[in-house]
């Protein structure tokens, strides 16, 4: 198999369809772009995300919160390699406590233990957060494509692969590229949060009774996500790729190792979509949130995107892009 996530048509007949709900508990599992599972506790949703990738406390965070609902504690399990020593570890749970403090959450259970079956330490973040249930009476969370619905992203794409890329190669980068160029390409630490943006989001479709739905973007890119959701609502798209928001100088970098930017991993990227008139796109513009529509979801199973006066059909995305360069 490909390395990173597994493909949605392995995820489906494997391994979705082969885990079965069970207790008196109502339970909506988690598909592939739903990223988040949500149960029902009384008059209040308990909502979970969890994630392995680096700055996994942010991955976690975005889920949830493209969910309708705010990260409220996380818990971690960290796989350490025979050779790492302590030294290793503190530095993870630094970084771990240094996000904890930016979202002001506490890690209220950790489990850490030293493995031969890794070759480097593993960190897995389990996010929990509730939200009462009046607050996702609207349709919020069917992440699945529904002819009619435009699509719009939020955000710029690849932000979180470039990183990586550069942690990976930054002697290559910087042979090529200036530091600015290459400052600019990777941008600061928080615009790989989009927890605000999606409450604004969420916010704006409930008071204005738009039915709509927000994914966090990240493995595999914005195309992956649009693919499971075509798949997930049985129904096709029509984008123009060039509305993608996506800097140059991470186009750039890209080139640099034959790298497709829209099947990159793009943490912090939102795809967002909505039925009827909206103003959403505009109003995140005016407060300085980079977002375009970049098309509609239409009637037939086709997935056509467009450049200028070219059109292609989106085959089923392999692996993540970023695996041409990090293993």
């Amino acid at each position: 198999m490909d390395l990173g996530r597994v493909k949605s048509s392995i995820f489906d007949r494997t391994i979705f369809k082969k885990i079965k709900k069970r207790g008196a508990i109502d339970i909506n599992r988690a598909y592939l772009s739903e990223q988040s599972a949500i149960a029902s506790f009384g008059s209040l949703n308990v909502c979970t995300a969890i994630s392995s990738k680096p700055y996994a406390v942010i991955d976690v965070s975005n889920k949830l919160h493209a969910s309708g609902a705010s990260l409220d504690y996380i818990t971690v399990s960290i796989l350490v390699d025979e050779n790492s020593r302590e030294i290793r570890v503190r530095e993870i749970i630094e970084d771990l406590e240094k996000w904890c403090a930016y979202f002001n959450v506490t890690i209220a259970n950790i489990d850490v233990q030293v493995s031969k079956n890794v070759n480097k330490p593993v960190t897995t973040v389990f996010g929990v957060a509730s939200t009462k249930k009046e607050i996702t009476k609207l349709d919020l969370t069917a992440h699945k494509s529904i002819a009619g619905a435009k699509i719009a992203v939020v955000n710029p794409i690849g932000l979180s692969g470039v990183r990586r890329i550069y942690n990976a190669k930054k002697d290559e980068i910087l042979n090529r590229y200036t530091e600015d160029v290459v400052g600019r390409a990777l941008g600061e630490d928080i615009e790989l949060d989009a927890s605000k943006t999606a409450d604004f989001i969420y916010d704006y479709f409930r008071d204005n009774g738009i039915n709509g739905s927000v994914c966090a973007v990240c493995e595999c890119g914005v195309l992956n996500s649009l693919w499971d959701y075509s798949i997930k609502g049985n129904a096709g798209f029509e984008i123009d790729i060039r509305k993608v928001p996506v800097r140059q100088e991470i186009i750039e970098i890209c080139e640099m190792y034959g790298i497709n930017p829209y099947e990159l991993e793009s943490m912090g990227t939102l795809l967002v979509t909505y039925f009827g008139e909206c103003d959403i796109v505009n109003i995140l513009n005016e407060k300085n949130v980079t977002a375009n529509v970049i098309g509609e979801f239409v009637s037939s199973n086709n997935k056509i995107i467009r450049s200028l006066s070219e059109e292609r059909f989106l085959e089923m995305p392999g692996q993540d892009e970023i695996y041409k360069v990090v293993i």
